[in-house]
């Protein structure tokens, strides 16, 4: 099935649609936003969900752009085709369409593979924003596809695990170890460090890449993004704000900073709140490479093992993210195939409780020197580097609307 390119230096261009709607007052809504929005063109429109093994020959006349699929009629049928969809050759983009913002419906649909989640009302602005996110996910004109970085999510399992200390060190890490464009981007909203740990500037931050998003949309030139970071020893940073005043943003805001982000950079390193927040169960199932993070206190074990079985009852595989150990010594009580076992998950990493090194680093406000922390930090660099992209985790999280 050919999907035909979108220039992203341009307008986008209305998606040739094949739409699945059952619902008709869902359809009623959609159809009759369309005109304004101008970001779709409907190609053929079902009433019903077609039978799977029949989809991609019902396709093929229509060549289309995009699928979109009402999710509120029968939500298993519908990922199922969403599910279909993402893995023909070449996959289409599957929207999923709903009449309310369901928390239970949009996890369902980020695990099929749905590249957006729209609900009503049907903004002209929301139309058009998927679009932009969807010609990300079809190949230019010539072929070739752009360019789209990997997403490094950390989440601690119990606050206080050293969760923002890992992700701010990692991204010097790739760095060193890699050369490439680094971005670290600090969503722990009321909690972050980043910018106590590198003694940054109150501005540019977050808030400032939510302005922008809200304004004139995010830029996808390394040059022009240059406002709205700030800059750490060859690493960009966008920090927390540094008040509460960014208030409480959509997730989908965020999702979007990220995915404008990954255009330009090569690694967005994400640091998450606890992992039993919404944002992170939002964010790291869309991630490269996730990382859950503990300590060996068995407080923190407790939670940790609690996490992974929140998380695979999410259906999140021990594929899509890894457990991380934080703190970890010769004399812990619980030794790492302990560990394991009450995880029911293997130890991916660990570092060790370097303290005396975080606290020069930190006094000095720069990524750690010449030590033993560092040297986990390279080996757990290369270990990310050495490894494809996950193919478990869900695909690009251009999400338009989240919980």
């Amino acid at each position: 099935m050919g999907t035909r390119g979108v220039n992203s230096s341009h307008s986008p261009r209305p998606l040739a649609a094949v739409a699945i709607l059952p619902n008709r007052t869902l359809a009623q809504q959609f159809l009759r936003a369309l005109p304004e929005g101008g970001a779709f063109q409907i190609a053929a429109e079902w009433t019903g969900y077609p039978p799977l093994e029949k989809l991609e020959s019902l396709f093929r006349p229509q060549r289309p752009d995009v699928l979109l699929v009402d999710v509120t009629t029968d939500l298993p049928a519908a990922t199922a085709i969403i599910r279909a969809v993402a893995s023909m050759a070449p996959p289409l983009p599957a929207i999923a369409l709903h009449l309310a913002n369901e928390v239970n419906a949009l996890l369902e649909c980020l695990r099929a593979g749905a590249a957006e989640f729209l609900y009503a009302p049907f903004t002209r602005q929301l139309q058009l924003q998927a679009v932009a996110r969807i010609a990300n996910l079809l190949p230019g004109e010539d072929g070739v596809e752009a360019h789209r970085g990997r997403l490094v999510a950390f989440a601690s399992a119990k606050p206080g695990s050293g969760s923002s200390t890992l992700a701010a060190h990692s991204a010097f890490a790739l760095h060193d170890v890699t050369g490439q464009r680094i971005l670290l981007v600090d969503f722990a909203l009321s909690s972050g460090t980043t910018r106590l740990l590198f003694k940054l500037p109150g501005t540019p931050s977050l808030s400032h890449a939510l302005s922008a998003l809200e304004n004139n949309g995010l830029p996808d030139l390394a040059e022009t993004w240059a406002p709205l970071v700030q800059r750490k020893g060859g690493v960009d940073v966008l920090p927390s704000p540094d008040t509460l005043s960014v208030g409480n943003p959509d997730p989908s805001k965020l999702r979007r900073i990220l995915e404008c982000a990954r255009t330009v950079y090569d690694w967005v390193v994400v640091d998450l709140p606890s992992v039993f927040e919404r944002l992170s169960l939002l964010m790291l199932p869309e991630a490269d490479h996730g990382f859950l993070v503990t300590t060996p206190e068995l407080p923190s074990l407790h939670l940790a093992r609690k996490a992974v079985s929140m998380l695979a009852q999410l259906g999140l595989s021990l594929e899509t993210f890894h457990v991380i150990v934080n703190r970890a010594s010769k004399a812990d009580d619980v030794t790492l195939e302990a560990m394991a076992k009450i995880f029911k998950a293997p130890v991916y990493a660990t570092f060790p409780n370097d303290y005396l090194s975080l606290h020069k680093a930190l006094s000095a406000g720069q990524p750690v020197g010449s030590c033993a922390l560092e040297r986990a930090l390279w080996e757990f660099a290369h270990m990310m580097c050495s490894q494809p992209r996950s193919t478990t985790a869900s695909p690009p999280p251009t999400l338009q609307k989240a919980v």
